[in-house]
């Protein structure tokens, strides 16, 4: 009998210490993931945004393109929903202008909780009179092929269609709870957000903004279309800087939407708009139209990628 209550005792032991490594284990799993702000993830449009249809302002959903992986858990599933925000639609104008597509990525949506994206915005410009159009990220993250097909229609139009991809990142440190082990073909989809950019070799170093600050990189690319001609870039009526052919500056701004112009003689103007995170690097590129009005100012999202190609042209603008 003594015999049977020791068997027991070890049986009862054993069966109170398989639980509590497995409740440690699953403690563990719940809240091993400690995501840090500035993480990269992959979102895709969950319905065609375009220049026909939408307007500054008007919000948009989007989802999880690639599941969020930290330290072998899935904690964020692909296909996980989210917003994002217009923040500019420009239909085509004079001067041979086509229109502008500007959104950003607003959050994602986990268990009821918003998730804050900040960092990227998708912007395009429609063919117009003479241009092919373009999906550039900026924040240096190209975001489609240059051409995209499908995404420019007659008129000059720009519409993203759905399932367009871009990057983000999150704004704000979280834990999340693990939805299981990764599996094979969530790594492989993980992996390819991962991917190292595209190494160019860079001939102007941009160092990152102040604390708490962004910065937008203006550059005009040196060309034979407009030697000698130049317009200001402004803000609020206030001058930033001259862009002549081959020029670039940088002007570091606050976080939170921007508006800048850019006007040439007659007064034909342009203007753009973005929405500045914190610590984020933004790159737009001055050109001058080639449709109706020959020198026409045209501010234009672009990216790191397109800085660097340009960069061994560029000089620093002349000082306000």
């Amino acid at each position: 009998m003594k015999r049977d209550h020791t068997l027991i005792r070890r049986l009862l032991f054993c069966a109170a210490f398989s639980a509590s490594v497995l409740a440690a284990g699953a403690s563990r799993a719940a809240s091993c993931c400690r995501v840090p702000a500035g993480t990269v993830v992959q979102v895709e449009l969950a319905e065609q945004v375009g220049t026909t249809t939408q307007k500054a302002g008007d919000t948009f959903a989007l989802r999880l393109a690639a599941p969020l992986i930290v330290q072998g858990h899935v904690v964020l599933r692909a296909g996980t929903p989210g917003m994002g925000e217009v923040i500019q639609a420009s239909k085509p104008g004079m001067g041979g202008k086509a229109a502008k597509l500007v959104l950003a990525a607003d959050y994602l949506l986990k268990d009821g909780r918003r998730l804050p994206l900040q960092g990227l915005q998708l912007g395009a410009q429609g063919k117009g009179n003479v241009e092919a159009a373009e999906v550039i990220g900026i924040s240096g993250i190209v975001l489609g092929p240059i051409g995209f097909v499908g995404m420019a229609v007659q008129g000059g139009n720009v519409d993203f269609p759905k399932g367009t991809k871009a990057m983000a990142n999150l704004a704000d440190g979280v834990v999340l709870t693990s939805l299981g082990r990764a599996s094979r073909r969530d790594r492989a989809l993980a992996a390819a957000v991962s991917a190292p950019a595209e190494d160019v070799d860079a001939a102007i170093d941009i160092p990152p903004p102040p604390a708490g600050q962004g910065q937008v990189v203006f550059f005009r690319s040196h060309t034979l279309l407009g030697t000698g001609q130049w317009f200001n870039v402004r803000e609020n009526g206030q001058a930033l800087g001259k862009l002549t052919n081959g020029a670039y500056f940088i002007q570091t701004v606050e976080p939170g939407l921007h508006t800048y112009t850019a006007t040439t003689e007659p007064e034909f103007k342009d203007s753009l708009k973005l929405q500045i995170a914190s610590g984020e690097t933004y790159f737009v590129e001055g050109i001058l139209t080639k449709g109706v009005v020959i020198g026409a100012a045209d501010l234009t999202p672009s990216d790191r990628v397109s800085f660097d190609k340009a960069a061994k042209s560029l000089k620093i603008a002349s000082a306000q």
